[in-house]
């Protein structure tokens, strides 16, 4: 997959807003688990979004990574980043004029675009802003949908089998993906390599807290430093098991963790759902402001 975003392929890409060579910005969408180049309505042809881009000399840029769809069950966060790399060299190549290059990531999109900024790519230096739409815990989820202490059950048992083996199609949180023990374990176990905004990481219950969490310790040897970052909350995000003052209190935490690394940190609340699929049309407006702006 990495190998396909190359200099030479990169008009695969979809790319809509202002797709000519004379871009001067680039937006790159990064998918969520299950998700796809055509899966976000506030990206798609027609969008506030893809206006704006195409008013600004933006280039909006779609593409599919290796993990799109079921193919996250088997392939994890590194794999993400490599596909994120490759895609950013062939932007540079097919957008030569372009100065400024933007990720916006949905749900797990936004994991990998920490685990990108944080895995030292060369590329990573032509990324001058990150925007994390609903960046919420897998683990948190799956807790409150499937219980806890069955979900600690399963991770013990996953931690018992070799990585690549494929867990039982009946274990709770797999949802009918075949997924395998590693990548089970880094999106349902404390610590794994998916779990980046869980509620006890930053409300000190797990012993870590704002300081000592991925987001400081990931990303804050200068691999953020010149990064303005944008937290998009949906207020009525489906997948976040609590109430509307705790997820308010959890994004300031996790903004101030992006702030003690980034250039900047900025949160922006939205009352709609995990994908903005129900986003009013009054606020198109001003979500579209707070990811160019």
């Amino acid at each position: 997959m990495g190998e396909r975003y190359d200099a030479a392929s990169a008009r695969e890409m979809c790319a809509d807003g202002c797709a000519s060579s004379e871009a001067r910005a680039c937006v790159v969408v990064v998918p969520g688990l299950g998700d796809g180049p055509a899966s976000l309505s506030y990206v798609a042809r027609g969008s506030a979004l893809e206006a704006r881009c195409a008013s600004t000399a933006r280039a909006l840029i779609r593409f599919e990574l290796s993990t799109s769809y079921e193919g996250y069950g088997t392939r994890q966060l590194r794999d993400d980043a490599r596909d994120i790399d490759a895609v950013i060299r062939a932007l540079r190549v097919k957008f030569p004029l372009a100065t400024s290059f933007a990720l916006v990531g949905h749900s797990t999109g936004c994991q990998s675009i920490c685990h990108y900024l944080a895995s030292g790519y060369d590329s990573a230096s032509a990324v001058d802003r990150i925007v994390l739409q609903a960046g919420v815990s897998d683990r948190d989820w799956y807790d409150a949908d499937c219980g806890r202490e069955v979900m600690r059950e399963w991770v013990a048992r996953a931690r018992e089998m070799a990585p690549d083996d494929l867990m039982p199609a009946d274990t709770p949180g797999t949802y009918g993906v075949a997924t395998n023990a590693r990548r089970f374990l880094s999106l349902a176990s404390a610590g794994g390599d998916d779990d980046w905004f869980s509620l006890d990481i930053f409300d000190g219950s797990s012993g870590e807290g704002v300081e000592s969490s991925k987001i400081v310790r990931k990303l804050g040897a200068g691999a953020c430093a010149r990064v303005d970052v944008r937290l998009v909350v949906s207020t009525a995000d489906e997948y976040v098991p609590y109430d509307r003052d705790v997820v308010v209190a959890h994004n300031e935490r996790i903004r101030d963790a992006f702030a003690r690394v980034a250039k900047s940190a900025r949160t922006h609340y939205i009352e709609a759902n995990h994908d903005l699929s129900d986003m009013a049309e009054k606020d198109a407006p001003g979500f579209v402001d707070f990811v160019l702006s």
